[in-house]
């Protein structure tokens, strides 16, 4: 399917939700916290999931977090607070390196990043693989322990460390 005739599917439907596959958050292990859970999740993400009712940009975020951010420009408040969170932690975002986002709250904050292998197929809101994703995915970790669960996840790309790397 092309890119033009997933965008129009999706467009036309006014579906927004794209749920995390379950397989990614059982092989990264355990979370404390998801700031950007939708409503009616079909499975957990983390020991308290926010919604956005619950404005997870402001709500108290505490332990390791799980961060599957809105795409676009509401993912902004999101990685600048994951950025400087301090319990660590793991995000799902589009790989798109030439962003602000990426220059100001990825590369200089994060431990490591996988690029993940081909396209992944994220789940519409009730739960059931939807079609592939138009952009590649990265899981960014921004702590040792989470650059470690990446290593030991078994979910197939390339880990790039990040941490002491210099910037021009």
């Amino acid at each position: 399917m092309s890119r033009k005739r997933w965008a129009l599917i999706n467009a036309d439907s006014g579906e927004k939700t794209w749920l995390t596959p379950k397989w990614i958050i059982d092989a990264l292990g355990h979370f404390d916290t998801d700031p950007c859970c939708p409503p009616d999740m079909p499975w957990r993400t983390a020991d308290t999931m926010l919604t956005k009712a619950e404005d997870g940009t402001t709500a108290p975020w505490h332990g390791r977090v799980w961060l599957n951010p809105p795409y676009g420009r509401e993912a902004f408040p999101f990685l600048s607070r994951m950025a400087v969170h301090e319990g660590g932690g793991i995000a799902l975002i589009f790989v798109r390196t030439d962003t602000r986002q990426w220059h100001e709250w990825v590369f200089p904050a994060a431990h490591s990043i996988l690029f993940i292998r081909g396209r992944l197929c994220f789940c519409g809101a009730d739960g059931t693989p939807a079609q592939s994703c138009p952009s590649p995915s990265a899981l960014v970790a921004y702590s040792e322990a989470d650059t470690t669960a990446l290593k030991n996840s078994g979910i197939k790309g390339t880990l790039v460390m990040l941490k002491g790397t210099q910037t021009a």
